[in-house]
């Protein structure tokens, strides 16, 4: 877990979604418009201090965001006993009930679907929320990720380019990602190693800066990444 998360709360973004291969295209796209757009992206992958559990650091991490993203893809049994996991609907929770307990004005909520209709059945209350349907597309949800986020961020702490010219380099992190001989599972690239990959393609069009002096240095380390030959 990063030492300074609340020191950097009004760029910090709290994404919440499936840790699955299935899903690991659009969660990139999540990550991606977060990063492309500035900004500094924050998940359950991030909290990794042994001695805290885990559901505390949830809660710090949802207050030291004032942005979250929630996707609702997993709604249906899985594996031998056939259950759902909650995982994603208990930090939905805590982060609406944060933006909701401040009337919006410490936090703000975006809701992700894969179809039109499922969730009003599993959780008709989300009818009320107006959830962006994604369809699986990746393309889809770094669209509507990019520029929810360009509609309630202040100007002057994000990063506004065409979505066109986002949905380019999102093209060129994942052909940069495909050349990464990763640390992860099967060779793949490690959560770290993607995210460096973001890092290092919107630095390079001087799209996210943090790494400009020495505290955003010590704060956001580069990770080593060895390619493939």
């Amino acid at each position: 877990m990063r030492r300074n998360l609340e020191a950097y709360k009004n760029c910090q973004v709290f994404l919440n979604y499936p840790f699955d291969e299935p899903f690991s295209a659009l969660a990139d796209a999540m990550s991606f418009a977060v990063v492309a757009g500035g900004l500094l992206p924050v998940c359950a992958y991030d909290l990794t201090t042994p001695d805290r559990p885990r559901l505390e650091m949830l809660v710090e991490a949802i207050q030291c965001c004032h942005y979250s993203a929630h996707d609702f893809s997993r709604s249906k049994g899985e594996g031998p006993h056939n259950l759902a996991r909650m995982n994603m609907p208990v930090e939905m929770g805590m982060a609406l009930f944060y933006a909701l307990h401040t009337q919006r004005r410490e936090h703000r909520c975006i809701f992700f679907v894969p179809t039109a209709h499922d969730y009003k059945a599993f959780s008709s209350d989300l009818a009320g929320l107006d959830p962006r349907v994604h369809s699986n597309d990746d393309v889809r949800i770094l669209t509507d990720m990019y520029e929810w986020l360009r509609g309630v961020v202040p100007p002057a702490l994000f990063n506004a380019q065409p979505t066109i010219d986002v949905l380019d380099k999102f093209e060129v992190f994942k052909t940069r990602k495909n050349r990464v001989r990763g640390g992860g599972n099967g060779g793949q690239p490690s959560h770290e190693e993607t995210r460096e990959v973001m890092y290092q393609v919107c630095t390079e069009c001087g799209w996210w800066d943090w790494r400009e002096n020495r505290a955003g240095k010590d704060e956001f380390p580069m990770v080593p990444l060895a390619l493939i030959e």
